[in-house]
């Protein structure tokens, strides 16, 4: 019997939402980054010579919306712009030393969440299987994105 598309999207979504805020409920209680800044703090980590329409293109925001969100990473002196010295027009972001250090203490909660709350739920060949899935899928809704950028626990480096 096929899965009803619609259902599996309705599903997909609610999981997504369901785990998401789970995992951002924990770094919270750390005092630390939220799962947003996070997110966007390992792709400016993960990409080098990152721009603001890399960080854009790595999690599915508008430039725009991009922009605003490491306007307040800045803000908080995360990270911070310099000009781009191939392209006056643009700038690059790096991660400050405050940064760098928020990042790990926040990776290693990401990883304990992650590994406390999907663990129970799917043993390792599902959860396996579940990831080759949704990397398929996103490399075909997003074939000039780099799937590892932006994962808080794993530097492109590594991989």
């Amino acid at each position: 019997m096929e899965a009803d598309r619609g259902t599996l999207l309705i599903d997909l979504v609610r999981v997504e939402t369901t785990l998401y805020n789970l995992v951002d409920g924990r770094l919270k209680d750390a005092g630390g980054l939220t799962l947003p800044q996070l997110e966007l703090l390992s792709v400016i980590r993960d990409v080098p010579g990152c721009r603001v329409v890399d960080v854009a293109r790595s999690i599915s925001l508008t430039v725009g919306a991009a922009s605003k969100a490491v306007d307040r990473l800045e803000e908080q002196g995360w990270c911070r712009r310099a000009a781009d010295r191939r392209d006056g027009r643009s700038s690059t972001l790096t991660l400050t030393p405050h940064g760098s250090a928020a990042v790990d203490r926040a990776a290693a909660v990401f990883d304990a969440a992650t590994r406390d709350i999907i663990g129970p739920l799917l043993p390792a060949v599902d959860a396996q299987r579940l990831a080759e899935l949704l990397a398929t899928l996103r490399a075909a809704l997003q074939p000039s994105v780099d799937p590892r950028a932006g994962v808080p626990h794993r530097e492109i480096a590594e991989a």
